[in-house]
């Protein structure tokens, strides 16, 4: 009976943990793609940017840049960047927003400065100029080709070259 529970306990934890938020996920992915609309902005799944042009069906025309159309599937869809805009409550006003950035500006000129930053970058030394490349020495006389020996006879050996004998 003691292992059975234990099965069922896991199977139960599994499902909190695992099924259950990515069945959430997958139906808040399924909502946002069947509120998009012609000239939402929107981002692909690959992080592209672009505004909706036309759906037709699972197909989407997705403009980047100006002449530029891109189709996608409806389920390429990554997220839509107007329901940021649509999510923003009637109470908050922009002030509210400023007055949350001068907090953070103070925050940050309160904090002292780590040592590394304060440190000043060492200017590299100026190298010394390179010395002056020295003129490349005249071309050599030209000798006359050594002359080859007819096929099949060996070269003679030159005088003061290697000996056969011993050593």
């Amino acid at each position: 009976m003691g292992p059975l529970l234990v099965l069922i306990l896991l199977f139960v934890v599994m499902y909190a943990v695992m099924i259950r938020p990515q069945q959430k996920r997958a139906r808040e992915h399924q909502q946002l793609i069947s509120a998009v609309q012609v000239g939402d902005e929107v981002m692909t799944t690959a992080g592209i940017f672009g505004t909706v042009t036309a759906i037709e069906g699972d197909v989407i025309s997705v403009e980047i840049s100006p002449g530029v159309n891109m189709r996608v599937a409806r389920a390429g869809i990554g997220r839509r960047l107007n329901q940021d805009v649509e999510e923003f409550e009637a109470d908050e006003t922009f002030d509210d927003l400023h007055d949350l950035d001068d907090e953070v500006e103070q925050a940050v000129a309160d904090e002292p400065l780590r040592s590394e930053a304060s440190t000043p970058i060492p200017t590299p030394e100026p190298s010394p100029t390179p010395p002056p490349v020295p003129p490349s020495p005249p071309p050599a006389a030209e000798t006359p080709p050594a002359e080859t020996p007819p096929p099949g006879e060996t070269p003679p050996a030159p005088p003061g070259g290697p000996s056969t004998g011993p050593g």
